[in-house]
C-alpha cells in the first residue's frame, strides 16, 4: 500500500519523538484522544513546579509576600485565591527566572515534541484582561481589552459570553493551534462591573511593575456585599418559603440576593418584596414542577397580590437586564454572587459510575481496533460519535455495562445480569451486580472478581494510565471496593485499594485522595493524613480540604473557644447544605454513583458528609 508523506505506518517510529513504534505509542493513544495524554503530562509538569520549583529561601520570600497580599486583599478575595495570586505574581512576574529554570530541566527529560513545543511557549507568562465574545464547541473566543488581539481558550471554568477574565496567561498549543492557558488565579468579572474592568485596563496599559497594584483595583472598585437588616429579613422570608415547599432550585436565593444588592428598594415591609421575588422566580420556571398561584404566595407571605405584582415586575426587569444578559446563563446563587469577581466555577466529577464521556471513547477505540487502513483510522477519528456493532461476547458485555450505568432500578439490574451472563469475568458487570446482591459475602466476591480481571488486563505501558480507556474499569473497581470497605468500617483494607489508585494514577482523575484522607482519619492515622494533605494542598482548589484542615485543628486542640465558634459560622455560610446534613446526623449509605462538585452545592455537601460521617471530631462542627 502506498502512503503519502503525511501518513504514518503502524510500524514506523512515532512522530512524537518517544522512540517507540507508532502503534505502541500515539497510534494507540489516538483512540482515547492524544490531546488528553498531552494535557495530563503538561498538568503534571505544572503541579510539579509547585512541589519542586522553589528553594527554602524562595518559600520564605513567598510567605512574606502572601502575608502582605492578605492584609491588602482579604476583604475581597478568600485565602486560597490570595495564595494563588501571590504565588503567580512571584514566579510568573517578579522571579520568572525560577520558572524558566524549571522549564529548562523539564525539557531535558521530555520526549514528546508536542509537549516541548508548549514548554517553549510557556517561558513568557503575562497578565491579560479579556472579554468572552463567543463560545463554540467548548472553546472561548477572547478579545484582549488592551491590545484588541483575539485568542482562543478551552472553557474549563464555565465562563459565559460577555464575562471578563483576568489573571496570568501562558501561550500554548492545542491540537497544533495557538491557544491560551490561564493560571490557577484566574478571576471572572461580570460584564456589569465596568468600574473594575476599566480600572484594570488602565493599569495594564501603563505596564505591570507591581502586580499587587492590579488587584487593588478590586478592593477600590467593588462595593461591600453585606446585607442591611431589612434585606436580611427579606432573605429570611425567601429562604423559609423555599424550605417549606421543598424547592430544590438554588438560583432562587441567588436572584433574591443579587436583586437586593443591585436595586434600591423603598418598602415598608419585607413581606411584599419577598413575595415579588418568589413570584418572579415562579415566572422564570424555577419552581420546577410545583405550581403556586399569586394568591397562595401572597397569603403565605402575609401581603397582597397588588404588592406582590409590583415587586415581581421589578425583579423580572432586573433579571432580564442585569443578571440574565446571556440567554443561556443561569442566575447566580448567593455564594456565586459574592465570589463572581473572585473565582471561576470549579466543577469536579466523582462517583462509582463512569464519566459520561467514557462510553463514547470506548466505542471509538473499538472501531479503531477493526480499522483495515490508516485512512479508515483517520476517518473514524473524524467521526467519533458513531455507534458500534460489537463482534464478540466480551464487547457485547462491556457495551451492556455502559448502557446499564446510564439506567436506574430494574432496567439497570437487567442489563447488568445480561452482561454478566455474556462475560462472567467482566469487571464492570461485577461492580454493577455488587449493587444488587444482598449479602456482604456476595458483594465482596463480585468486587474481588472485578479486581482480578483488572489485574490481568491492566496495561501500564502508558504515561497516563487513566488515558487508556480499557484501564478505567480496573481503577473504578479499586475505587468502588475501597468505598465499600470504608462503608463496612474496614479502613486499613480500604487504604490499600485507595493507595494503589494513587500509585497507578497520581493525577487522580477519580478524587480517590479524598477517600484515602478520610480512611486515614477514620483509622486514627493522623500523621499519614497530614502528609497526604500536605502533598496536594497547593494543587487543590475545591475547598473540600478546608473541612479536613479544621478536623486536624480540632484533633490537635489548637483552636480556642472563640475560634471554634468563628469556624462553625464560616462553615455554615460556606455550605449550608452540609450543615443541614450534620444536624440531621443520618447514616450516608453507599458512596454516590455520580457527583458534580461545585463550591457550596449539594453534591459537595453530600461528598463531605460521606467522608466525615462517624469521625468523633465531627462533633466539633456542631459544638
Amino acid at each position: 500500500m502506498n502512503r503519502g508523506d503525511d501518513m504514518v505506518g503502524r510500524n514506523d517510529p512515532c512522530p512524537c519523538g518517544s522512540r517507540k513504534k507508532y502503534k505502541k505509542c500515539c497510534g494507540r493513544e489516538e483512540a482515547v484522544d492524544l490531546q488528553q495524554v498531552i494535557d495530563a503530562e503538561l498538568d503534571a509538569i505544572m503541579v510539579g513546579f509547585a512541589e519542586q520549583g522553589l528553594q527554602p529561601k524562595e518559600f520564605h520570600q513567598l510567605t512574606q509576600r502572601f502575608n502582605n497580599w492578605q492584609s491588602v486583599l482579604s476583604d475581597v478575595f478568600n485565602t486560597d485565591m490570595i495564595e494563588a495570586m501571590a504565588f503567580e505574581s512571584y514566579v510568573f512576574h517578579d522571579r520568572v527566572d525560577i520558572w524558566k529554570d524549571y522549564l529548562g530541566r523539564q525539557k531535558k527529560a521530555q520526549k514528546r515534541q508536542r509537549v516541548l513545543d508548549v514548554l517553549e511557549l510557556w517561558e513568557e507568562p503575562f497578565y491579560m484582561l479579556v472579554e468572552v465574545q463567543a463560545i463554540e464547541n467548548g472553546v472561548l473566543q477572547l478579545r484582549d481589552k488592551v491590545t484588541g488581539e483575539v485568542h482562543q481558550m478551552v472553557n474549563t471554568g464555565g465562563a459565559k459570553r460577555s464575562e471578563w477574565l483576568f489573571g496570568v496567561f501562558l501561550r500554548s498549543l492545542r491540537d497544533g493551534k495557538p491557544a491560551m492557558q490561564p493560571a490557577e488565579g484566574l478571576i471572572t468579572i461580570p460584564a456589569f462591573q465596568q468600574t473594575v474592568i476599566e480600572e484594570l485596563a488602565a493599569r495594564l496599559k501603563k505596564g505591570v511593575s507591581d502586580p499587587l497594584d492590579l488587584y487593588r483595583s478590586f478592593v477600590e472598585s467593588i462595593p461591600k456585599l453585606d446585607l442591611t437588616p431589612f434585606q436580611e429579613e427579606v432573605m429570611g422570608l425567601v429562604s423559609g418559603f423555599i424550605d417549606d415547599y421543598g424547592l430544590k432550585n438554588e438560583s432562587i436565593e441567588g436572584i433574591a440576593f443579587a436583586f437586593l444588592k443591585e436595586v434600591p428598594v423603598k418598602a415598608r415591609k419585607p413581606e411584599g418584596v419577598a413575595a415579588g421575588i418568589l413570584q418572579a422566580a415562579s415566572d422564570f420556571g424555577l419552581f420546577e414542577e410545583i405550581y403556586l398561584t399569586q394568591q397562595i404566595i401572597a397569603e403565605e407571605l402575609g401581603t397582597t397580590v397588588g404588592t406582590l405584582s409590583k415587586y415581581r415586575d421589578m425583579v423580572g426587569e432586573f433579571v432580564i437586564e442585569r443578571v440574565d444578559k446571556d440567554e443561556n446563563a443561569q442566575p447566580l446563587d448567593q455564594q456565586q454572587y459574592r465570589q463572581s469577581y473572585i473565582m471561576p466555577e470549579v466543577v469536579t466529577e466523582m462517583g462509582t459510575d463512569p464519566r459520561l464521556t467514557e462510553r463514547g471513547l470506548w466505542e471509538t477505540m473499538m472501531r479503531m481496533t477493526y480499522a483495515d487502513s490508516e485512512a479508515e483510522m483517520n476517518k473514524i477519528l473524524q467521526q467519533p460519535n458513531q455507534k458500534i456493532m460489537p463482534k464478540t461476547d466480551a464487547e457485547r458485555a462491556q457495551l451492556l455495562c455502559y448502557e446499564a450505568f446510564e439506567k436506574d432500578g430494574k432496567e439497570r439490574e437487567r442489563l447488568a445480569r445480561e452482561a454478566l451472563e455474556l462475560n462472567p469475568k467482566n469487571g464492570d458487570a461485577n461492580l454493577l451486580m455488587a449493587e444488587f446482591v444482598e449479602h456482604d459475602v456476595e458483594k465482596e466476591l463480585h468486587y474481588l472478581t472485578a479486581l482480578n480481571t483488572g489485574y490481568r488486563t491492566f496495561d501500564d505501558s502508558f504515561d497516563v494510565l487513566w488515558g487508556y480507556v480499557p484501564n478505567r474499569p480496573f481503577l473504578r473497581a479499586l475505587f468502588s471496593y475501597g468505598a465499600w470497605l470504608m462503608e463496612q468500617g474496614r479502613y486499613d483494607k480500604a487504604i490499600e485499594q485507595l493507595t494503589e489508585i494513587m500509585d497507578k494514577n497520581p493525577l487522580d482523575h477519580q478524587g480517590a485522595k479524598w477517600l484515602l484522607l478520610s480512611a486515614y482519619i477514620h483509622a486514627g492515622k493522623w500523621e499519614q493524613a497530614g502528609e497526604l494533605t500536605d502533598s496536594f494542598a497547593l494543587e487543590d482548589n475545591t475547598g473540600i480540604g478546608m473541612y479536613f484542615h479544621y478536623l486536624s485543628n480540632l484533633h490537635t486542640g489548637i483552636l480556642k473557644p472563640h475560634e471554634r465558634s468563628q469556624m462553625k459560622q464560616f462553615i455554615k455560610k460556606r455550605n449550608p447544605h452540609l450543615f443541614k446534613l450534620l444536624k440531621q446526623g443520618r447514616k450516608p449509605g453507599a458512596f454516590p454513583r455520580r457527583l458534580s462538585l461545585q463550591e457550596g452545592n449539594k453534591d459537595e455537601a453530600q461528598l463531605i458528609y460521606w467522608l466525615i460521617y462517624g469521625i468523633p471530631k465531627v462533633d466539633g462542627f456542631m459544638g
